[in-house]
């Protein structure tokens, strides 16, 4: 993280713990002072830490800080993340004044494009993936990085401009709790934008809802080491099915791949196991019906709400009303 970032945190943060008290960084620069009730947070590698290690979360770190550049598009040459970004937000490339929070950062596929942007980015994530999207992008200027939990957001409440969760919401304990976090920080006539995984009952019927219960209290290391191993013979098998069928094809198979995308071959192995693994192997997985998601933004109180299928299940904006 940048100096002037590190310097400049007291501008949004706010005491997870208090609640109240404005932070400010220590001489050292070492960790972050709660001026109300003195909890002191650490900065470990640039990043400051508001969580401890004991969390549902760790699949994640480990998946990302191994696969630290695949879903990049600096890394892949294509415009994959950037278009699943915009195409689901509908937002401008241009938003230079802005502050955006951006909640389940992962390695930092989106972060490379809202920092490309010119707003100022506020990500993170529970997990220790943060360390590999501080190694891809914690040069920026325009971006501030740090670890914690959706339930204890340190930003000052009502001072974002947009909020933004991509594939974070059914990997949380109780995803609509989870969302009703992420609204108390959008200010008055700012964006929350979400996708979640969808309930369908074509999504339900698959071999990962069907091995999950066993390979999610599976030793991480070596549930990763299987999937990394079984993995690459089946993706042409899978690639196959998936031209000859659609993608009633791909699932005949219990992995994911990307040949459709135009993934070279080494990056499209790189791809499916990541997700693959990314699968099987998270604590939690609740997908939501487009009536449950609509139903979260109402009770909310947003307005202009838009709720339809897209590329990773339901997606889903809408804004807080302006005061007056």
């Amino acid at each position: 993280m940048a100096m002037t970032a590190l310097q400049r945190l007291s501008e949004w943060f706010q005491c997870p713990q208090c609640r109240t008290g404005a932070l400010t960084l220590t001489p050292a620069q070492d960790a972050l002072v709660c001026r109300a009730c003195g909890r002191r947070y650490p900065i470990v590698n640039g990043v400051p830490r508001f969580v401890g290690e004991d969390h549902y979360a760790g699949s994640f770190g480990m998946q990302w800080n191994r696969h630290r550049r695949t879903q990049l598009d600096s890394h892949t040459g294509l415009p994959l993340s950037r278009d699943r970004l915009f195409g689901v937000s509908g937002w401008s490339d241009q938003l230079r004044g802005e502050t955006i929070l951006e909640a389940g950062s992962g390695a930092g596929r989106f972060t490379e494009i809202l920092i490309g942007t010119g707003a100022q980015v506020l990500s993170f994530d529970l997990s220790t993936a943060v360390e590999a999207n501080y190694a891809n992008n914690g040069n920026a200027p325009n971006l501030v990085i740090f670890q914690a939990n959706l339930a204890a957001i340190p930003v000052r409440r009502g001072s974002m401009d947009k909020v933004l969760c991509l594939g974070v919401l059914q990997h949380t304990p109780d995803p609509a709790a989870s969302f009703r976090y992420l609204t108390e920080y959008v200010r008055p006539g700012g964006q929350l934008v979400v996708d979640v995984y969808p309930a369908r009952l074509r999504a339900l019927i698959s071999w990962k809802y069907a091995l999950r219960p066993l390979t999610r209290r599976m030793n991480r290391d070596r549930l990763y080491q299987w999937i990394a191993r079984i993995t690459p013979p089946l993706v042409p098998m899978s690639a196959g099915l998936y031209r000859l069928f659609g993608r009633t094809g791909a699932r005949l198979l219990p992995i994911v791949q990307y040949d459709h995308l135009g993934l070279s071959p080494a990056l499209n192995r790189e791809w499916a196991v990541l997700d693959t693994f990314d699968m099987y192997s998270p604590e939690h997985d609740h997908p939501q019906t487009r009536g449950q998601v609509r139903e979260w933004y109402r009770q909310a109180g947003f307005v202009d709400v838009t709720v339809a299928n897209g590329p990773n299940g339901v997606i889903a904006r809408g804004r807080r009303p302006a005061v007056g």
